[in-house]
């Protein structure tokens, strides 16, 4: 009798210990079946205060956050020295989507114009909407990766040139054909803009590209430069031709 009455307390002993999840820790557990969630489709739901803070249901998670007092989510790492290329937080999409689908994204209430929103596709929108309905009538968006709206004031931006031949000295080159200030005067009154600039129109429609067009205005500036270099050559040609014959009509007087 008292075998089998032992047998009964350790059996449920085992059952009991085994149903249970220790809050001081627990040792010996198996991954595969031992697990703090739910089995059915209820959702899990972490309360503090006996108020709902946080809750994981159908692959989601959900913070309720209510407090006046700190920030809503802080994620600290006091990792005294981490590895070079490590990152305090990582989001990571294992299937690559063709359409899109968004890794983060930052908005108020008004989630159809989020402040922030990083794009599986590797693009980055501020203040765009939602659907990248703004995007949709840019032809060349594929070659861009940041697109904001409104603006971007900084103290600094640069600009990388592929190559030289990105830049406007070759207008002093020997075999650079400046054109004729007469041809510029005609192309200004039948076009109604300088030449290799594009007009109003165009860059309403399209847009500009700073590197080109910084390059654009340099070529101006420098072509501007070598007719003023012909214009004083003239001038001193001109002034040398007045000073001879100012000599010979006083010789001949």
């Amino acid at each position: 009798m008292k075998k089998i009455l032992l047998f009964a307390l350790v059996s449920f002993s085992n059952f009991y210990f085994s149903q249970s999840w220790n809050i001081q820790g627990n040792a010996g557990t198996n991954p595969a079946t031992d697990f703090i969630g739910t089995t059915d489709n209820k959702d899990l739901v972490f309360r503090t205060n006996n108020a709902e803070r946080f809750k994981i249901a159908d692959g989601r998670m959900f913070f309720n956050i209510n407090t006046i007092d700190g920030d809503g989510i802080d994620i600290i790492d006091n990792t005294p020295n981490k590895n070079s290329g490590t990152d305090v937080v990582w989001i990571k999409s294992v299937h690559p989507q063709s359409n899109d689908v968004g890794l983060l994204t930052i908005s108020t209430s008004n989630w159809l114009y989020p402040i922030f929103s990083a794009r599986e596709n590797g693009k980055i929108l501020m203040g765009v909407n939602g659907y990248n309905v703004s995007l949709a009538s840019c032809s060349d968006c594929s070659n861009y990766r940041l697109f904001v709206k409104d603006g971007i004031k900084a103290e600094k931006v640069k600009v990388d040139v592929a190559s030289a031949n990105g830049w406007a000295d070759y207008v002093f080159k020997k075999d650079y054909k400046l054109n004729s200030l007469e041809y510029v005067e005609k192309h200004i009154e039948e076009k109604g803009h300088l030449p290799n600039i594009p007009s109003a129109k165009e860059v309403v429609e399209n847009g500009i590209n700073l590197g080109e067009m910084n390059a654009k205005l340099l070529e101006k500036i420098e072509e501007l430069t070598l007719y003023v270099i012909k214009l004083n050559k003239d001038f001193k040609k001109l002034e040398e031709e007045n000073k001879k014959l100012r000599n010979n009509d006083t010789l001949n007087q």
